[in-house]
């Protein structure tokens, strides 16, 4: 088997809306983030109550000085960003 056949579909990082304030830095480190989550994702059994909790909600991470709102799709293997706010 190839390589790329024994490689995994990650989860896809999608930002849903404009974010033009915010710097190139904050979105480099918002994406590490949700990249590091993408893949703790990758070793939650389905059956575990883990995903019954995050189907259909809104999560938060806070990165330097701002707040994002994203959700995870387990079944599209997608993380996206809702929307976004200063925190100060």
């Amino acid at each position: 088997m190839t390589e790329a056949r024994n490689r995994k579909r990650r989860y896809a990082v999608v930002l849903a809306e404009q974010m033009a304030e915010i710097p190139a830095d904050t979105i480099h480190q918002l994406r590490l983030s949700l990249q590091e989550i993408g893949e703790a994702c990758e070793v939650v059994p389905p059956s575990s109550p883990f995903w019954f909790s995050v189907a259909g909600s809104d999560l938060v991470l806070d990165v330097a000085a701002w707040r994002f709102v994203y959700s995870i799709d387990r079944a599209a293997k997608k993380i996206t960003v809702k929307g976004h706010k200063p925190l100060r």
